[in-house]
């Protein structure tokens, strides 16, 4: 009987196995510390604490599977080749969560969800109404005014480029909308529907962004002046019109990376450009971020004309508690309130006040908007919500 003999070719063979293994193993132990996700757009998740109970049913090595992909060693990597793939060769009409739709347009994908959840509907918009009524309660117990203002996000603006097959929420953002807004008409409390507004304006495709899930600058605007024309008609108040005469408005020659791009990984090349809007009348002011003087400005342009602009472009990103201060005291002051959607709009309200306070209330905890609101008592306060956070309880300053 011949011995087996190890070869040298096995030896190596075996040796660079283990060398990928652990060299696999090691990248991905060093990228452990990373916790979020450019392209994605989103948090990575963490290892999860060990617990008996989660050992025991299985969620415990569910959720550390899950963060092992998403800190593997190449993910990235691995993740543009795959949506090269989808964009280039297979050319699906959906690659990572993203609907290629007609010209230069991407619309997020959303799951299927006919028929809506009509009960569900109705009780979370009995919920928000309420909080909502009570933000105005407060408002009006000094003098104030109050105003629940809603965006249309970028997938109503563009319900109807979406293909036959694919969900466009158009059954979900009708019956939530009349559900909210039913009940603060009941309850008396302003609100403004911006879907409706950007309809009768003949704007509602050019208030969107292309390749983004928010509103232009110019549909920030038209918000913007929506409001105080509200304000003003609700009050028999004379607060002067905002008029786009009165500000400079500039397309950034920056590619604009929006949050649809973003997920194709930056490999969809799109002509949207980016616009800020600059007050014609030299405004000195000084803003300050969770109580903290910083540099006076509202936009965070790029520090070139070819590097990547994203959304956060206005207000610098979503800030927790920002203070804009002009020193011209015979005018009112102002409250804005809400999600991302707040950045454009205050990137052009802060001109026509002598104070604006504005809070994200998903990274501010410290105190409740109604606190807020009597701690300052602004003239006016406006909630910004977009059609998709419509029935979100989270976020509204509670």
């Amino acid at each position: 009987m011949k011995k087996s003999r190890l070869h040298i070719p096995d030896i190596l063979f075996v040796c660079a196995v283990l060398l990928f293994l652990f060299g696999a193993m090691a990248f991905t132990v060093m990228s452990m510390d990373e916790s979020y996700s450019f392209y994605e757009n989103r948090n990575l998740a963490e290892i999860p604490a060990f617990t008996v109970s989660g050992m025991l049913d299985g969620s415990w090595f569910s959720d550390v599977e899950t963060s092992l992909q998403d800190h593997a060693a190449g993910r990235n990597v691995a993740l543009k080749i795959k949506t090269w793939l989808d964009l280039r060769v297979f050319r699906r009409p959906v690659v990572n969560e993203v609907v290629i739709a007609e010209d230069d347009l991407l619309l997020p994908w959303n799951a299927y969800e006919y028929p809506c959840d009509t009960a569900w509907i109705e009780e979370k918009a009995d919920t928000v109404a309420a909080n909502l009524k009570s933000h105005a309660e407060v408002t009006r117990s000094y003098g104030g005014y109050f105003l629940y203002a809603a965006i249309p996000c970028q997938y109503v603006c563009y319900e109807d480029a979406y293909p036959d097959y694919l969900n466009n929420r158009a059954d979900y953002t009708e019956k939530s909308g009349e559900a909210l807004f039913a009940r603060l008409t009941e309850m008396d409390v302003p609100y403004l529907d911006m879907l409706a507004v950007y309809k009768e304006q003949g704007i509602l495709r050019s208030s969107s962004s292309l390749v983004d899930n928010h509103y232009s600058i110019s549909g920030a605007f038209a918000a913007y002046r929506a409001a105080v024309e509200k304000w003003n008609a609700d009050t028999g108040s004379d607060y002067p019109i905002p008029d786009a005469s009165s500000y400079e408005t500039t397309a950034l020659p920056n590619p604009y990376l929006g949050s649809r791009t973003r997920k194709l990984c930056g490999l969809w090349t799109s002509g949207e450009k980016l616009h800020i809007m600059t007050p014609k009348e030299n405004i000195p002011f000084r803003r300050y971020e969770n109580g903290e003087e910083i540099a006076g400005t509202v936009y965070a342009l790029p520090a070139d004309d070819t590097s990547d602009v994203l959304y956060s472009l206005y207000m610098g990103g979503d800030n927790r508690e920002t203070r804009i201060e002009t020193d011209r005291e015979n005018l009112p002051d102002i409250l804005i309130y809400g999600d991302s959607f707040t950045n454009a709009m205050e990137s052009v309200a802060w001109v026509g006040f002598d104070t604006m306070y504005t809070y994200d209330f998903r990274h501010y905890g410290e105190k409740t908007v109604e606190e807020l609101i009597l701690e300052y008592k602004p003239d006016i306060v406006i909630c910004v919500r977009d059609y998709e956070a419509l029935l979100l309880e989270t976020g509204n300053g509670a």
